[in-house]
């Protein structure tokens, strides 16, 4: 009859059972770095996102206004516009501009800020362009949406 010296047991060492720790708290770890990352690729597409959002509503209601009404005193009476004073060369402010159709790219967007160009193209045509910029991780980001609208 032979004699076993070290008899097996059923279970797991110490050595084992730490090992294992140590590979779970590792994955942990590198599970954990890729968050931040994440988090912040996920807030600059909800920007981009909300900035598209904005410009195209504005623009189906500049579309909806119709070609008469692009005028800085209409756009304003119509509430497109912040004020019926350019803030440049045919371009006006719609800022803090928040309706049922608009929605205010300073409540919307870090440090947003809302352009409308209207341009006389043409004798029955004018270019109209929506400029969107914000604040994004200290750079100032920018979306443009334009159309032509004429007088039918």
């Amino acid at each position: 009859m032979t004699k076993k010296l070290h008899p097996r047991t059923r279970g797991f060492s110490l050595v084992e059972v730490l090992f294992g720790i140590f590979l779970a708290g590792l994955c942990a770890m590198v599970l954990a770095s890729t968050m931040p990352v994440a988090n912040n690729a996920r807030g600059m597409a909800n920007n981009q996102n909300n900035a598209l959002s904005i410009a195209q509503k504005q623009m189906e209601a500049l579309r909806s206004a119709g070609y008469p009404n692009l005028t800085p005193d209409r756009l304003f009476a119509v509430g497109l516009i912040d004020s019926s004073t350019a803030v440049s060369t045919n371009t006006y402010s719609f800022t803090n501009v928040d309706s049922g159709r608009v929605d205010s790219p300073a409540i919307r967007l870090p440090s947003g800020v809302g352009r409308l160009r209207v341009e006389q193209v043409g004798l029955d045509l004018r270019r109209v362009t929506v400029i969107l910029s914000w604040q994004e991780r200290g750079r100032t980001r920018t979306i443009s949406v334009g159309t032509m609208v004429a007088n039918l």
